[in-house]
């Protein structure tokens, strides 16, 4: 009799364990089996995605993962839905929100912009490299984006890291009196006076990782779609008419 009873007070307590698992939250669930493993990665959203028992999991990487409910298994992809009209990138259309929420919380006065001279038809944000070559192409053709409606703001990403000469230097032109001359003077070739200052490009540099960014110039549109390379400003115009 005593062997009966604890083997049903173990069964009833197995079977109680059990159902505290099964009614455990998923999110919580994912991000305690991540964090469990390595303790950096920052789980910052995780909610149902468009799979059945499959959760979308936002890291603070920008990267986007897909986990089991348990959390024991994941896929680090892109997820895509099929449709009549064709394939539908779910993932990118996520990061896209993502992008263009994190782009609107920005302060003006953080990023260096040259506008046209008349009401802008687009506004651009380009992360940029004062020693990358088609960065440089891209800005000696600023006075025709200007002159086609186009703001261009740029955002820092010296894509050697922030421990690069290209950080010190953005850094001096970020903190310049004339921020819009030292970008102009870096990007002829010439280093900037130093100069120091609170700054933003540490933070821009991270922002573009999380948005995807691997080169530059890399330019992103306000809606959050991300467009890699340098885009002469005659066709970049022309994406633009015919996408409004």
């Amino acid at each position: 009799m005593r062997i009966r009873s604890l083997v049903v007070s173990s069964l009833l307590a197995l079977s109680a364990t059990l159902g505290a698992a099964q009614a455990a939250d998923p999110a919580e669930q994912i991000r305690e089996r991540l964090t469990a493993v390595n303790d950096r990665i920052e789980v910052v959203a995780v909610k149902a995605s468009a799979l059945p028992g499959i959760y979308e999991v936002e890291l603070g990487s920008g990267e986007v993962l897909y986990s089991s409910e348990s959390g024991n298994h994941f896929i680090l992809g892109k997820l895509f839905e099929v449709r009549d009209s064709g394939f539908v990138n779910l993932t990118e259309q996520r990061q896209k929100a993502m992008r263009a929420e994190a782009l609107a919380a920005l302060e003006k006065e953080d990023m260096i912009i040259f506008s046209p001279e008349g009401e802008a038809v687009a506004t651009l944000y380009a992360f940029t490299d004062v020693d990358c070559g088609y960065c440089r192409k891209l800005h000696n053709e600023m006075a025709e984006y200007n002159a086609r409606g186009i703001e261009i703001r740029y955002l820092a990403f010296p894509r050697a890291g922030v421990d690069s000469g290209a950080y010190d230097k953005m850094v001096s032109v970020w903190c310049a009196e004339d921020p819009q001359q030292a970008m102009t003077l870096a990007k002829q070739g010439q280093v900037p006076p130093q100069a120091e200052c609170e700054n933003p490009v540490a933070e821009q540099y991270q922002m573009g990782v999380a948005f995807g960014v691997t080169g530059t110039p890399a330019l992103v549109f306000e809606d959050g779609s991300l467009m890699p390379g340098y885009v002469p400003a005659e066709r970049l115009a022309a994406f633009l008419a015919s996408n409004q």
